[in-house]
């Protein structure tokens, strides 16, 4: 399953693959915009930091899981193929 973030708007809530952010402007300490790809913007009513924050714990899961496959095929475990 893709993993999503959630972020505050002014007219509710968008959920953000992670993989899709470019950059975070922080104009102000309660609100700031994030750049997707291909030039999508969204107008969050949350702090930078705490956007920024939730990205990287996801970042950090998906590095765990990925480290967990290589680990087990390393010790000559496969992939069931059935």
């Amino acid at each position: 399953m893709i993993p999503f973030v959630v972020v505050k708007t002014k007219s509710g809530f968008a959920y953000v693959r992670p993989e899709h952010v470019v950059a975070i402007n922080a104009s102000d300490s309660d609100d700031c915009m994030i750049l997707l790809t291909d030039g999508v913007t969204i107008a969050a009513t949350e702090s930078a930091e705490d956007i920024v924050a939730r990205l990287e714990a996801e970042a950090e899961e998906e590095d765990q899981a990925v480290e967990a496959i290589k680990e087990r095929n390393r010790h000559g475990h496969v992939p069931n193929r059935d």
